[in-house]
């Protein structure tokens, strides 16, 4: 697993390589939402001349291309782990690596998409609000982290959250693994 987000400067080249015409890359699911929203870049860059500009507090300014790719949609997560030859990371795989060396685990700038559907632990009951989480089991991916709009009182490693796969009116980004995924269900 990464140690770090991927960053607009590991992104840009899927961007600039035409990542959001191949269509080879995407997901039936990332086809669709492709379909839909007519995104060619992710939702707040663009180019101006040679460089990408990014909306940042509601003004263009130069994008900072150190800093984590953000307000990516799930779909856009998976393509460019798909171009890069890589895979997101599983939410087990995340709070593991965040949890067993967290000073090699640099987390908090932008929630991160996982593999993982959103589900109950084991031994959960919804209490006491029961239409928080319950109802989207099985129908969301999970997000790992915090972003750097999360206030200091929610940030933990061991937090979830979840949305649904088009939202890019987060900031939401991803990180990668390299290896296959791992045997779930002892197979």
């Amino acid at each position: 697993i990464d140690r770090r987000a991927v960053t607009w400067r590991d992104y840009l080249p899927f961007v600039e390589a035409g990542g959001y015409r191949d269509l080879r890359h995407w997901t039936e699911a990332g086809r669709q939402w492709l379909a839909d929203s007519g995104a060619a870049a992710p939702r707040y860059l663009r180019r101006d001349g040679s460089t990408w500009v990014e909306c940042r507090h509601g003004a263009w300014q130069l994008l900072e291309q150190g800093l984590p790719a953000s307000h990516l949609t799930a779909h856009e997560a998976e393509a460019w782990c798909r171009w890069a030859g890589r895979r997101l990371p599983t939410e087990a795989e995340w709070e593991r690596a965040a949890m067993a060396q967290p000073q090699h685990f640099a987390w908090g700038q932008v929630w991160e998409w996982t593999a993982s559907v959103f589900a109950p632990y084991p031994g959960f009951t919804p209490h006491p609000y029961r239409d928080y989480s319950a109802p989207w089991f099985g129908s969301r991916p999970v997000l790992r982290g915090a972003s750097h709009l999360t206030q200091p009182r929610m940030r933990h490693r061991a937090y979830r959250n979840f949305f649904t796969a088009e939202r890019n009116d987060i900031a939401a980004g991803f990180r990668t693994c390299a290896s296959p995924p791992p045997c779930e269900g002892g197979r």
